[in-house]
């Protein structure tokens, strides 16, 4: 199992590529509920993995994904503002690092874990 977010999007990507295995994206939801920000995060990847042309998906939550991705991409930060989770944070003060949140690129890194800890790949 690996760890993906926008700060590793790429790296992450790359990895999974070369892997050559099936992929399953979790998102890790709030409160057992959809989030927008997970879902949003599951289209950018999907999206990639099915550009590289290593991957195919007849997954109806995978094109959704892509599609709410397609939707939101030129402008994420004014997307995500109607998001549950942006409205917690502001609440609490801590909206601050949304756009840091959907910041890309920002580590190689994709963290492993193994069943019992979390490793650097």
């Amino acid at each position: 199992m690996v760890i993906g977010a926008f700060i590793n999007i790429s790296a992450l990507a790359q990895w999974l590529c070369e892997e050559e295995k099936n992929v399953v994206i979790l998102c890790s939801g709030w409160k057992n509920k959809f989030c927008l920000e997970d879902t949003l995060f599951a289209g950018a990847l999907s999206s990639r993995l099915l550009d590289s042309g290593k991957f195919t998906t007849n997954c109806d939550s995978a094109h959704a994904s892509i599609d709410l991705w397609n939707v939101a991409k030129d402008d994420i930060l004014q997307y995500i503002k109607k998001a549950a989770h942006s409205h917690r944070l502001k609440k609490l003060g801590l909206d601050d690092v949304i756009p840091y949140s959907f910041t890309t690129d920002q580590t190689k890194v994709v963290p492993v874990f193994d069943g019992k800890v979390i490793k650097k790949n």
